[in-house]
């Protein structure tokens, strides 16, 4: 379970556009290099949703050579973001694979499309509906 991060969302209006790999919220449009560990090589905009009340969540996760990422779309989050519902301690139902980046260190970070798309069901969570994602809603980008 993440921790609510209350000192800073409830200074601020606007709602988080997106979360990092730690649960922390993040106002601005999502970026590679916002990762919060600046030797990542891989960094994965997930869409999951809560379990219980199927609000949906963009997330960030990271990799470098030292605990690289597997396929994007084998990833799970964890428990979603904070937000105030039984979910929070649940695990999140991953949806979508929204950007992939990757960098050799020092290098440019570089998009990979081809990674990206929607997480196939799995058997422990069953069917899923296809999930069309509003990334315009969600402050982000496409670069």
């Amino acid at each position: 379970m993440h921790t609510s991060y209350a000192d800073m969302t409830s200074q601020i209006a606007t709602p988080p556009r997106w979360w990092d790999a730690n649960g922390v919220p993040r106002y601005v449009p999502f970026s590679p290099h916002l990762c919060p560990d600046i030797y990542a090589e891989q960094v994965v905009l997930l869409g999951i949703t809560c379990q219980e009340c199927e609000r949906p969540f963009s997330v960030a996760l990271h990799g470098s050579l030292w605990a690289a990422l597997p396929h994007p779309r084998t990833l799970h989050y964890g428990d979603p973001p904070f937000h105030g519902c039984i979910g929070d301690t649940m695990n999140c139902t991953d949806r979508v694979v929204l950007q992939v980046w990757a960098r050799a260190i020092g290098d440019a970070w570089r998009r990979r499309p081809d990674l990206e798309g929607v997480i196939p069901p799995t058997r422990e969570v069953g069917q899923r509906e296809p999930v069309v994602w509003d990334t315009a809603a969600h402050g982000l980008r496409d670069e």
